[in-house]
């Protein structure tokens, strides 16, 4: 199967060693150079045109954001692969609304369309231990099916290619809300002079004995801070979430608590830190403001 990837960041680079290793060829595109050049080096084959990306069986695209799709993936490139068995499954975290354009946008050019948003860092996307939300055809997903799971688990969340895109925003901000209440929590915690560290490592191995817990846990007390990755996807991500929530007439009080708390931060200048970092660090600056 020819494949190609759209879009090389952190996660589009991470995932094109496992397709090569596949045996596929693989083409790529990105609107900088260098992380194409890095790409070939491994065996890629550079692709000048976006449009050409559709001439392949499978089109991956992972860019960052709706205006990024809306720049990228074009009606035009869409339809440059019309009458053509062309796969597009996009791995973009981003608005139903766009979702549905898209899915439109394919049906019209006789493409196939998954929206297909994933869980994971760039290293659990290297050790093949991404979790991935996919929604469309079941025929479509079956037949991106091994391409999908060269890089993760692949996990079926519905038949309209938007509600991948809710599932990822749902998910989001149910790790939001753990890291926001492991901060206060650790919060309380340094205030009454108590190892939040240790409480936190008994929480980890017992009650909340999962990754989210165990990975966010140390970065929200400062022991051992992850990455800064800054909080501009996270209220991307939360925002589109509201929209969503407020079209379908929902409460969210615990959604509109961590929106309230990531701005804060990002107003007191922690917007280049990983969200748990800046979370815990925005409590404990509370902590010493009250």
């Amino acid at each position: 199967m020819s494949v190609s990837v759209i879009g090389l960041g952190k996660i589009g680079t991470a995932i094109v060693p496992h397709l090569l290793a596949l045996g596929d060829e693989v083409r790529v595109w990105n609107r900088s150079p260098a992380a194409v050049d890095r790409m070939v080096a491994l065996g890629a084959v550079p692709l000048n045109d976006v449009r050409t990306a559709f001439a392949s069986e499978l089109v991956l695209s992972i860019l960052f954001d709706d205006a990024a799709v809306r720049e990228v993936i074009t009606r035009e490139a869409i339809a440059s692969a019309a009458g053509r068995d062309t796969l597009h499954v996009c791995l973009s975290t981003l608005s139903p609304t766009l979702a549905d354009e898209l899915a439109i946008a394919h049906r019209s050019a006789g493409i196939g369309y998954l929206s297909a948003p994933l869980f994971g860092r760039p290293e659990a996307v290297e050790q093949k231990a991404a979790n991935i939300c996919v929604a469309g055809d079941p025929i479509l997903i079956e037949k991106a099916r091994a391409c999908l799971e060269s890089f993760g688990r692949v996990w079926a969340v519905g038949h309209e290619p938007r509600q991948a895109n809710v599932a990822k925003l749902c998910g989001n901000f149910l790790i939001g809300a753990a890291v926001a209440a492991m901060a206060e929590a650790a919060s309380v915690l340094k205030a009454e002079n108590a190892d939040a560290d240790a409480f936190m490592t008994l929480m980890t191995e017992t009650l909340f004995a999962s990754p989210i817990y165990k990975n966010y846990a140390p970065s929200v007390t400062g022991d051992r801070p992850l990455p800064a990755t800054g909080l501009a996807m996270p209220i991307k991500d939360m925002g589109l979430l509201a929209v969503t929530s407020a079209q379908n007439q929902l409460s969210s009080r615990v959604l509109r608590a961590l929106r309230e708390s990531l701005s804060q931060a990002q107003d007191m200048g922690l917007g280049a830190e990983d969200w748990s970092t800046a979370l815990g660090r925005l409590d404990r600056i509370a902590n010493v403001v009250d």
